[in-house]
């Protein structure tokens, strides 16, 4: 059975489309997409530094506080729809003022007088993100010709950078005047948008040659990809929420100054670019179950230890937990656009509504954990689950590299 999914998905690989791809590799394109995701992510990056304030101001539990979250990442349901009109309509000039878009509404959100009025706001934006999430992958798999998991890279990193920059900049302005500044923090994210749909422009767009029933991704083939990589997903999702959403919060509770407590994030995510950076080396030489299979043991560990730790060795510890979670992140994308290069808009899409749900649910669990059984236990437990992922690596039916050694 596995050794039949493999020859299927080996075929869609393989299969001639319409226009034959570029084989060259566009940096300065591509690069310039990649900045519309790191400008666009730096505003993702407020909320969960924003949340210790929030929840003072709203008088809110962590539980509630972790709403934030789940409408903005939950409006990424949305995203295979949004990718399925995509594949056959030109979106780029919408998925272009998402930067401003979304950085105007995190933005105020720093403001927001009330729970209603703030979940409105990360609703909204979160409809922003989902239409740039969807669409601009798919740029950047035009662009970067036979190079797919250097463009892949290159567009994480952008996200990645974008999120550490965030709690930076959140943090500074806090210490440096008040929060109530953060609303101009917006205007970057305006003008990115007006630079970016300038140069832009003239860009081609390539749609979907699928029509009709011929559209659709087969089922078994969706099955033999999505099936285990979401499962590695769901296992390793308290991984990352846990942290991602509560490290201000753990940190400032444990004592440590409002200023590390801010830059946390920033730290986590800054060594999340090496991250992005090796999986994608790795993947190339290895195989993506080598990189899938690092990530899952190093972040379990990083996390068990950092929740024990203390000074420098909670900092090396945040650090390798920040690698091990981002190296998967450019191969999942790579191995969805390779494996579906009819409906890759679609496919993206419903990759990542999946992604940003579970991680948006997963943000709500490791709330009530946090409210129940306190940080530190909510850490080790979420390092404990993070193990479970490991079965699925096993699961996937097609490795590039143990292919082409065959």
């Amino acid at each position: 059975m596995a050794s039949s999914q493999s020859q299927d998905i080996a075929s869609i690989q393989t299969k001639p489309s319409g226009k034959q791809p570029q084989t060259s590799f566009q940096a300065l394109k591509t690069t310039i997409v990649s900045s519309a995701h790191a400008t666009h992510d730096t505003y993702s990056g407020f909320i969960a530094p924003l949340l210790p304030f929030l929840i003072d101001r709203m008088s809110l539990l962590k539980s509630e506080a972790a709403l934030f979250l789940l409408f903005y990442q939950g409006m990424s349901i949305l995203q295979p729809l949004i990718g399925h009109i995509g594949d056959r309509t030109n979106l780029r000039k919408y998925a272009l003022l998402s930067p401003s878009i979304t950085g105007i509404l995190l933005s105020l959100l720093s403001i927001a007088p009330n729970l209603p009025f703030g979940l409105l706001l990360c609703i909204v934006a979160g409809l922003s993100s989902a239409v740039m999430h969807a669409t601009l992958p798919v740029i950047v798999t035009h662009l970067s010709g036979d190079n797919l998991g250097k463009g892949m890279s290159i567009w994480m990193v952008g996200g990645t950078a974008g999120v550490m920059i965030g709690p930076l900049l959140i943090t500074l302005l806090i210490t440096k005047a008040s929060i109530n500044a953060i609303p101009f923090l917006m205007i970057p994210g305006i003008l990115m948008s007006i630079i970016l749909s300038i140069l832009l422009r003239n860009m081609p767009f390539h749609p979907s040659n699928n029509h009709g029933e011929s559209a659709r991704i087969p089922i078994r083939n969706l099955a033999a990809v999505m099936l285990p990589i979401m499962g590695f997903v769901v296992m390793r999702a308290l991984v990352r929420a846990a942290p991602g959403s509560f490290l201000p919060i753990f940190l400032t509770e444990s004592g440590s100054s409002l200023w590390f407590s801010g830059i946390s994030l920033s730290v986590l995510q800054g060594f999340g670019i090496i991250g992005t950076i090796l999986g994608g080396y790795l993947n190339d030489r290895h195989g993506f179950r080598m990189v899938m299979l690092i990530s899952a043991i190093i972040s379990s560990i990083a996390l068990f230890a950092f929740s024990f730790s203390n000074g420098i060795l909670q900092i090396i510890s945040l650090g390798f937990l920040g690698i091990a979670i981002a190296m998967f992140l450019p191969v999942g994308m790579a191995v969805i656009q390779l494996s579906f290069p009819e409906n890759r808009s679609l496919a993206n899409g419903i990759y990542l509504a999946l992604l940003f749900a579970i991680n948006a649910l997963a943000s709500v669990a490791a709330g009530f954990l946090y409210d129940h059984v306190g940080g530190q236990n909510t850490f080790i437990i979420s390092a404990g689950i993070g193990l479970l992922a490991i079965p699925f690596i096993y699961l996937m039916p097609y490795d590039k590299k143990r292919t082409e050694s065959c």
